[in-house]
């Protein structure tokens, strides 16, 4: 979140479990547009299976697609999730480190995905 609870702030991300490595991001609220937007940043890819958690709006948007919904297979996402928690604290849960700005917020996740996964 961003300041105070209310104002939560969510990080969509494709994630290759074969290369283990962050593949595209976007941030915003959790909608059906933001989804839209990670999807339309995916589309030169070809992505053949999609394996999610059960958020209803990936099954929705996800019609006609090889689509797993696993916790099986969201495994890696999750220790990812956890390792960015670890790295940056405005991340971390009941933390006093929080971010007091959407800008900064987004340039400091999105400068860490740079130097972790697209260089």
């Amino acid at each position: 979140y961003v300041g105070a609870k209310s104002r939560q702030r969510w990080l969509f991300y494709a994630y290759d479990r074969l290369r283990k490595t962050v593949v595209a991001h976007v941030f915003g609220e959790r909608t059906m547009a933001m989804l839209g937007r990670l999807m339309s940043l995916l589309s030169p890819f070809d992505v053949v299976i999609w394996m999610t958690d059960d958020w209803p709006l990936y099954e929705s948007r996800l019609k006609g697609k090889l689509h797993v919904i696993s916790k099986r297979y969201t495994q890696r996402i999750e220790r990812h999730n956890l390792n960015l928690r670890q790295h940056l604290a405005r991340l971390g849960r009941k933390s006093l480190s929080f971010s007091k700005s959407v800008e900064l917020h987004d340039k400091v996740i999105g400068h860490y995905l740079n130097i972790k996964h697209y260089q």
